[in-house]
């Protein structure tokens, strides 16, 4: 009777996800701020943006606390070099490699038929991880 339970189980949770239709995948380009965020970030940066995501360890450079931003730049927050951080296309370090993706090329869908109409897809999607990123300086 005890096997009968065991083999019971799984097949009526089985039966019972027959009847759900799995939510369908987001574009990444619909997400907001906060979802891109959650997706991308919070695996170094972590769920709060305090730079403790379970990822965080193995960087060797540490992970920057992002709620405090602003506070490190004297109280204001400084949107185009966050967005420049984030897209990353034209960042030039003279030594070394960059720790972070490069979001402006990894977002960029290089098959899309125009150019000027992904670039500007690719602009949006940052700009709102930058205005999350600026809701969450801490006072």
């Amino acid at each position: 009777m005890r096997e009968l339970a065991y083999i019971g189980l799984p097949m009526l949770m089985l039966i019972a996800g027959c009847g759900t239709t799995p939510p369908r995948e987001r574009d990444i380009s619909e997400l907001s701020g906060v979802e891109m965020y959650e997706q991308l970030c919070s695996s170094c940066h972590g769920v709060s943006g305090r730079g403790d995501g379970p990822v965080a360890p193995l960087i060797a450079v540490g992970v920057p606390d992002l709620t405090r931003i602003a506070y490190r730049n004297g109280g204001e927050f400084p949107t185009e070099e966050v967005r420049r951080t984030i897209d990353g296309r034209w960042d030039r370090r003279a030594h070394g490699a960059r720790d972070m993706p490069v979001w402006g090329w990894q977002l960029y869908d290089s098959s899309a038929p125009n150019d000027a109409n992904e670039r500007a897809q690719v602009d949006s999607m940052i700009d709102r991880l930058v205005v999350y990123l600026r809701s969450i300086q801490a006072e």
